[in-house]
């Protein structure tokens, strides 16, 4: 079963704090999918996600270059890799420059676009939908997580 939060943020600053937060629940394998429209702020939230995790280097798109692989900052020593499959075709092409052997093991994987390679990802994934708000720096962020995953905030709030 699947689990799902919504937050709304009325700003970038906002939404990299969501983030900063969610990093601390976040574990080495585990495979995060962001899907939004171009500008929705899926790089936003991933800069704020490595900044909790205190990864090396400076964080930003890799739609050039499908991955962008970050060392480890935190004590819990768990590289970051951050891809953006925007330029992929098909999964099939994800498979084949092995991408999907680079999200498995002790790495944290966030996969801007990642739907458009859903099929060639493991079974048990977190999925954080952005999409725009009413106002213009409004987002509303859905994110769907395994039942098993309850992700909660530190006040006891769901993030």
């Amino acid at each position: 079963m699947t689990m799902e939060i919504r937050r709304l943020t009325s700003s970038p600053a906002q939404t990299y704090e969501i983030g900063r937060e969610l990093a601390s629940h976040l574990l080495a394998g585990d495979v995060v999918i962001l899907t939004g429209s171009l500008g929705a702020g899926k790089t936003c939230l991933v800069r704020g996600i490595a900044a909790g995790l205190g990864v090396k280097g400076h964080v930003s798109s890799p739609t050039f270059t499908i991955l962008h692989p970050h060392e480890p900052g935190d004590k819990r020593g768990v590289p970051l890799h951050h891809f953006d499959v925007y330029r992929l075709r098909d999964a099939d092409e994800f498979v084949a420059n092995g991408f999907d052997e680079l999200i498995t093991g002790d790495v944290i994987s966030l996969i801007e676009w990642g739907d458009r390679v859903r099929i060639a990802l493991p079974k048990e994934i977190l999925e954080i939908a952005i999409t725009y708000g009413e106002k213009p720096d409004e987002r509303v962020l859905a994110l769907r997580f395994p039942e098993y995953r309850a992700i909660v905030d530190h006040g006891g709030d769901n993030i």
